[in-house]
Parts: structure tokens; sequence; C-alpha cells
């Protein structure tokens, strides 16, 4: 049976779609900037959603029929077993991938209060240094060109100087739009499990907003947010990384439990003016008339 919460978002459907909506129009900004239509994206849901159908059913013990899922997902049942089972496998995976030596490398560097600007070689304090205590599977060389592709990173003769004060690759590279996705998918992921899960277990989903504010104001707040992630993030990979170290000591005995745990704290900023909020609908151009 659904829980309390599910049910009363059960019974509302038309203010969850509002609300959904409501997520939607930045992800249609978009999508309309890359050329993909609604046509496209109404095509390319429907295995979402026949995934989502199956998951639900799974969830209540409840058996798996076309019927059932054409109920659940919407979709016609022509659909549903036309898609079939080859759904899932056209999905991206939901679970984004381990963190990259890239990522983790620039986590630390920040992490550990380094200098922006490191000498390439060296015994200590250097690239070289950092790069061999993230990984002796990738070369430090290896590692420093993946940072220059991603715009991540400069090369200044026997330096390389941190361009972004996070894992922020050129948004022309692919990196840039998958870590978007990831972080946006966890943090709705969180926010859905909170209003509809099972459990007593409620993530982490705040947010702080204020407005009537000027430019400047924004601008200082602004800074006061990144200067308060630093923080949190120079804490949270120095927790992580002993953590990770003492799990992997505990080995796969069957009396240990399983190392199979994955977590993802975030911190976004965004601002606009007030009344960009609610933009006022303008009429769309007719064509000329022949």
């Amino acid at each position: 049976m659904p829980t309390e919460p599910e049910s009363a978002a059960l019974n509302q459907p038309s203010q969850t779609l509002a609300h959904v909506l409501r997520v939607m129009r930045p992800l249609a900004r978009w999508l309309v900037r890359a050329g993909v239509g609604h046509k496209l994206l109404a095509e390319a849901l429907k295995p979402v959603f026949l995934e989502a159908a199956r998951a639900e059913l799974q969830r209540h013990g409840q058996r798996e029929t076309d019927s059932g899922l054409s109920v659940l997902s919407g979709l016609h049942r022509k659909d549903v077993r036309a898609l079939g089972e080859e759904a899932a496998s056209e999905l991206p995976p939901e679970r984004p991938a381990r963190a990259t030596p890239a990522q983790v490398l620039v986590s630390r560097w920040l992490a550990e209060g380094l200098p922006l600007r490191l000498p390439v070689a060296g015994d200590s304090a250097s690239f070289d240094a950092l790069a061999r205590g993230v990984s002796l599977d990738v070369h430090p060389r290896t590692l420093m060109r993946e940072l220059l592709r991603l715009g991540v990173a400069a090369e200044e003769g026997d330096f390389i100087e941190l361009r972004r004060e996070a894992f922020v690759p050129d948004r022309a590279h692919a990196e840039a739009g998958q870590m978007v996705a990831d972080s946006v998918a966890d943090h709705l992921a969180a926010g859905v499990h909170n209003l509809t899960g099972d459990g007593p277990v409620r993530f982490l989903e705040q947010s702080v907003f204020a407005d009537q504010l000027s430019e400047a104001s924004v601008r200082e707040l602004e800074a006061l947010g990144n200067q308060l992630w630093k923080q949190v993030l120079g804490q949270m990979v120095q927790a992580a990384t002993v953590l990770e170290a003492r799990d992997a000591a505990l080995g796969s005995s069957p009396a240990v439990p399983r190392a199979d745990q994955r977590i993802r704290l975030g911190m976004f900023c965004y601002s606009t003016r007030m009344a960009a909020l609610n933009p006022p609908a303008s009429a769309p151009e007719k064509d000329p008339t022949p």
C-alpha cells in the first residue's frame, strides 16, 4: 500500500504536474538551445516512463503486466509491447559512474589548501606528487593533459595553474553537461524520495531564498556562498578520503558490510531579476500571409 505522503501526492496529480512543469522550464530552455524539440523529447520519454512504472510495480510487489504498465505509465499497450525489455537498455544509467581521477585530483587540490599554481614536478607540493596521491595507475602527465583538455587548468612553463575553484569543465565539453545531469538528477532524487519514499530516511534538501536585493547585494551573497562551499568541500573531501581508506582496508569479508554505497553533497547558487520569475507571455508573431 502507498505510504501516507505518497497517498497525498497520488491524490493531487494536477498539483504534482504543476511542480514538475516548474522544474521543466530550465530543462526546456536547455533542450531548445541544443536543438531538441518536443516531439523528440516525447518519444525519448517513453522508455523513461516505462522504467518508472516497472519500478513502482516491483516496489509494491505487484505482478508486471502490459495492462498494469500501461495504466501506470500512460503509454499505449502497443508501445509497452514494442519497447519490451529493451527499454532499460536504451536509457543512460540512473546512477552516474564513479568520479574520474581528474575530478578527484581537483577536489583534493582544493581541499588540501594547496596554491592554485603548482610546479609540475617535485617530491612535495607539486602537481606530480598530488597526482600520485590520487592514482598510481594513471600517470601524472595523463591527468595533467586531461585537465588542460577540459579547460580546468592552464600550463605555464614548469607550472600548472588551476583555473576553476571546482571541477567545472568548459561548457563546450560533454563532461560539463554530464556533471549538471548527475548533480541535478541526485538533487531531484533526494526531493522525490522525501515526498514519496518509503521508510524513515529523509535526505538533506534545503536552500536559502532572499529577494528585494540590489545586484551588488546579490554579488556579495554569491561571494559568501563560494567561501562557505570551500569550507564544506575541504571537510567533506578529507572525511571521505579517510572513510574510503578505512572501508577498503576492511576488505570483502562476509562479516563486513559491503562498501556499495555512494553519496553526493552539493551546493548551488542562482540569481535573477525578480520580474523574470514570471515573465509576461508575449504573443507569437504570425507568419505573413502570401
